[in-house]
């Protein structure tokens, strides 16, 4: 059997795999540039001892940044893309507990501007961690040419884009449904 037909192109994959690590290292920065307001995210998820908070506020962002730059790195991405997936579905599992527990005020703790929990951030992380695994595909051996390197960064980067964009979308649609409960209530 010619296990070629199941290689993906190594343009589409660099893309996922560039688009990814960008967010894990933009992740890891928003943690590391406010540690005390990640802490205080991670702590309003209420699923870890008060004493494992603070350790694990500290390692997080260092492991997003490890996975980060393992997926660019031939040698170490299948484990990176497959560590990147387990991250962010721990992740969604987190955010799920929460939301099912009608904890839909607390802050995602993603970092940037408040980001309440919602279904849609479950929903994102499930997206990267499945780009994660299709990413983690054998690829196609060939050459690459200009217009394959000019592909390549134009898509990561449109690819980023619309993450961000997707991503302040979520951010305002759970900022309007939290006013709308306050409302409410």
């Amino acid at each position: 059997m010619d296990l070629s037909a199941f290689a993906a192109d190594p343009i589409a994959v660099g893309t996922i795999i560039g688009a990814l690590a960008l967010v894990m290292l933009a992740a890891a920065w928003h943690k590391f540039s406010e540690p005390d307001v990640f802490a205080g995210s991670l702590a309003a998820y209420k699923l870890l001892p008060q004493a494992l908070v603070a350790p694990l506020a500290r390692v997080l962002p260092v492991l997003e940044g490890v996975l980060a730059v393992g997926i660019l790195i031939p040698a170490t991405r299948s484990l990176a893309l497959f560590g990147l997936a387990a991250l962010v579905l721990v992740y969604a599992a987190a955010m799920a507990v929460n939301l099912l527990r009608g904890r839909h005020d607390i802050d995602c703790g993603c970092g940037g501007a408040a980001h309440p929990l919602s279904w849609g951030l479950v929903a994102r992380n499930l997206v990267l961690a499945a780009a994660a695994l299709v990413a983690s595909r054998p690829t196609l051996e060939r050459s690459m040419t200009w217009i394959d390197a000019l592909t390549l960064v134009l898509g990561v980067l449109a690819f980023y884009a619309l993450y961000l964009m997707a991503d302040e979308l979520l951010r305002q649609a759970g900022r309007m449904a939290q006013t709308k409960r306050s409302a409410q209530g």
